[in-house]
């Protein structure tokens, strides 16, 4: 009896020290297998950076132009910076992104280019509650990197049109439509390399629709 009362005691002192032993056994088995997956990286956000440019005008125009929000294709669709081998292979970068969806990002490029440029009396976004006179619609057919062998370049392709809501004839409210298409070539091999390039190539965009769209408001108003 003696003997099984000493047993006794003995199992309950060594219980607490068990369950530590079992405790930290755990934790080290849950760090090693914490340490043997992949590591984790940062995933780095750009945008589009660059002088608003601008062209001679002959004089800021008094009517009102809003800028609606862009569509973009669905294959590039996402925040995603994609890059193209050929025809056919579309790919993206593991820990590199565009901060925001490249529809938003061109799109409100082109809006503080316009109120940069001081063409019109008002510029308009898609939030402003009022309704300019002229609506400019935009669409992005294609907006990635060309991986080729020997040439890298950043490619971006707009769809743009103008229409004037005070026509009352529909079939002239359609003032124009146009696709626009630039390529730059990389400095730099990079995702940064890639930003900069396609960075380039929006600000000769930005200029060419913006004094498109300076001619057609200006031959409609005057």
């Amino acid at each position: 009896m003696e003997k099984t009362l000493q047993k006794s005691a003995c199992l309950q002192k060594q219980r607490p020290i068990l369950l530590w032993i079992a405790v930290v056994s755990s934790l080290l088995c849950f760090a090693g297998c914490a340490g043997s997956g992949k590591p984790q990286y940062d995933v780095q956000k750009y945008l589009l950076t660059y002088e608003s440019p601008s062209f001679e005008a002959s004089g800021k125009l008094s009517v009102s132009v809003k800028v609606n929000r862009f569509s973009i294709a669905a294959a590039y669709n996402s925040t995603g910076m994609i890059f193209r081998d050929d025809a056919y292979g579309l790919d993206a970068f593991n820990y590199s992104r565009w901060a925001v969806n490249p529809a938003d990002m061109i799109g409100d490029l082109l809006l503080a280019d316009m109120r940069t440029g001081n063409f019109f009396q008002a510029v308009l976004s898609r939030y402003d509650l009022e309704e300019g006179r002229f609506i400019l619609s935009g669409g992005i057919e294609e907006f990635y990197l060309r991986a080729e062998k020997k040439n890298k370049t950043a490619r971006i392709v707009l769809s743009i049109s103008l229409q004037d809501s005070a026509e009352k004839k529909t079939g002239k409210r359609m003032m124009y439509q146009k696709t626009y298409t630039r390529e730059t070539p990389l400095q730099d091999a990079s995702p940064k390399g890639y930003c900069a390039a396609a960075s380039q190539a929006m600000q000769a965009l930005s200029r060419e629709i913006l004094r498109d769209v300076y001619a057609a408001v200006k031959t409609r108003v005057l």
